[in-house]
């Protein structure tokens, strides 16, 4: 027996219910994240610009214990639970563009938390751990580069989230046989 060129796609079968859940699951992740993302924004404003050191100092400590745990979680839960909702929706993992980009921009954001944050996060938690009184007017502002994960991956995942709403791309391939389109998610 020969395979043809246009092979179902496997596709999970979940049940009404079973998706719903995970479909609970996905969102909470995904806005738990986004919120983690506000808070990280604000812990990182608020030591670049206050002028307190123990404020400065609490700022980062909060980091350190919030920011890696918190975000890694909910970005693999999002990660996760979104992997499953494309296996058995019509949208699929990779068969449309826009399914695609937001699984793209969930596993770049998840990656960069334990690549870049983390190391960031520990170097300060370090310098705040040296610091004794007479040092923490030295911490100061903190690093410009504590600022830019909350706001990156803000808007990354504002993008993702339009991206979910609107469906702006169709599919990632076409057909090359004559084979009908009704089996085709549309992309609205």
């Amino acid at each position: 027996m020969t395979a043809t060129a246009t092979a179902p796609a496997v596709r999970l079968r979940l049940g009404r219910d079973t998706r719903r859940l995970v479909l609970l699951v996905h969102l909470v992740c995904s806005l738990g994240w986004l919120g983690a993302d506000v808070v990280l924004g604000v812990l990182a404003v608020t030591a670049f610009t206050s002028a307190d050191p123990s404020v400065v100092a609490s700022s980062y400590t909060a980091l350190r214990t919030f920011a890696v745990p918190v975000l890694l979680t909910l970005g693999l839960g999002s990660l996760g639970s979104g992997v499953l909702l494309g296996l058995a929706s019509r949208w699929g993992v990779v068969r449309t563009r826009w399914v695609l980009v937001k699984l793209v921009i969930n596993v770049v954001l998840v990656t960069l938390v334990p690549v870049l944050l983390q190391p960031q996060v520990a170097e300060v938690a370090t310098l705040v751990r040296a610091a004794d009184p007479v040092l923490a007017a030295d911490l100061g502002r903190g690093p410009i580069d504590l600022l830019f994960p909350a706001f990156v991956s803000g808007a990354a995942l504002l993008v993702a989230t339009v991206l979910a709403i609107w469906k702006p791309w169709g599919p990632t391939r076409r057909r090359t046989t004559g084979a009908s389109n009704t089996s085709r998610p549309r992309p609205r």
